[in-house]
């Protein structure tokens, strides 16, 4: 459909892509059997087979991912956190790269793969949408940011409370390193809850007393977030 995707055509690695299908393929599957590339590797590339190929195979590899977490939880006998987490992974990318070209005139309007092509994608559904201010992509961002900062909280908290000697397993000396001061078979603590909350307490006023808690949110926050930006994608479909 014109665009230059490819190193053959001049693109770095910025802006190659695996490009969507012209605009005038609709939503056919374009197999490399069927009417249009008529078992030609070559004509079918240039179609755009090879972003079909890869979108239809990704969401099939990520639902067996997610399955396989399932399957590995209830064998090792843990809760299945891991992919009901994975699960907003696979809400977005279904919503931009099935559901919202299924509901354009075509899979053009899709993301393509690569770097700028991405940004493409971004730029395109501002123009068109003004998705900026959609409710549920506000909610996406403050869910992906809100998590980052979480996350970097927890990390540095759980850094600056770490135990000097927290192992016994380390033959008499003293192991005071990130790496080197943790056994995975130790059965004290290696960081001091109690020193996290007078630390955050003395900031805010107010901070986690419950572990199990605060980890639920540090899951709760980024997962609903990508969902929520999964449901404004597929509005916009809608």
């Amino acid at each position: 459909h014109g665009v230059a995707s490819s190193y053959l055509e001049g693109c770095n690695f910025l802006t190659a892509a695996v490009s969507t299908p012209g605009d005038a393929m609709g939503h056919s599957l374009l197999f490399l059997w069927g009417p249009e590339a008529q078992g030609s590797l070559v004509r079918w590339l240039q179609l755009g087979g090879l972003w079909n190929f890869v979108v239809l195979h990704g969401i099939f590899s990520l639902i067996g991912f997610m399955l396989r977490q399932f399957e590995i939880a209830r064998l090792v006998g843990i809760r299945p956190y891991n992919a009901l987490a994975f699960s907003a992974v696979i809400a977005v990318y279904t919503a931009c790269f099935l559901i919202y070209p299924l509901g354009q005139h075509s899979f053009f309007f899709a993301p393509s793969f690569g770097v700028a092509a991405i940004f493409r994608f971004i730029l395109f559904i501002q123009g068109f949408h003004n998705i900026t201010l959609n409710p549920f992509h506000m909610m996406g961002v403050a869910g992906i940011l809100g998590g980052a900062l979480l996350c970097a909280i927890h990390g540095a908290t759980v850094q600056n409370t770490l135990y000097e000697d927290t192992s016994i397993y380390t033959g008499g000396k003293a192991q005071s390193t990130t790496f080197r001061g943790f056994d995975p078979t130790q059965e004290e603590e290696t960081y001091s809850m109690v020193t996290a909350n007078r630390f955050w307490s003395q900031i805010f006023g107010i901070a986690f007393s419950n572990k199990r808690f605060l980890h639920f949110l540090m899951l709760f926050v980024p997962v609903m977030g990508m969902w929520c930006a999964a449901i404004g994608i597929v509005g916009l479909a809608l």
